[in-house]
């Protein structure tokens, strides 16, 4: 596994399940999952009041598109292009992560996991636009 943290790894595989869950129970072909990333930070808005806030650093959204296969040969060439496309995927997002570092917050927590996250998938009868809504307005509020 590439999560070191047994909780994190709970908590990655509670959230595919609910976003395959979603696409079974509702006949969708297409979710979207997001994964946000946030810092505390205390913001002073004059000499008497300071707030802590959560502030959303990157966030990442990735669309899946079921397919229904007919045969058995739409399947393994459907299998195929969904392992390249994923893994074409997943290794942009590797080679962006490590390119584009100048925007992550300095760790200030000995804390193993030092910046909040969110993984949220939208409900079937929500927008995405209002779940992006939901997470910058409120990233602490479950989506």
């Amino acid at each position: 596994s590439a999560i070191d943290d047994p909780e994190i790894e709970k908590v990655v595989d509670e959230k595919v399940e609910q976003f395959v869950r979603n696409l079974e129970n509702h006949g969708n072909q297409k979710g979207q999952i997001s994964v946000t990333f946030h810092e505390k930070k205390r913001t002073t808005r004059n000499a008497w009041f300071s707030k802590e806030e959560d502030i959303c650093w990157e966030q990442w959204a990735v669309t899946i598109t079921t397919v229904i296969c007919h045969t058995e040969r739409d399947k393994l060439r459907i299998r195929k292009d969904m392992d390249r496309q994923l893994s074409t995927c997943l290794f942009n997002i590797i080679r962006y992560v490590n390119d584009k570092k100048d925007h992550i917050p300095p760790i200030t927590s000995l804390d193993a996991n030092p910046f909040p996250y969110q993984i949220a998938i939208p409900p079937t009868n929500d927008s995405w636009g209002s779940m992006l809504r939901k997470i910058l307005t409120d990233p602490s509020q479950p989506v």
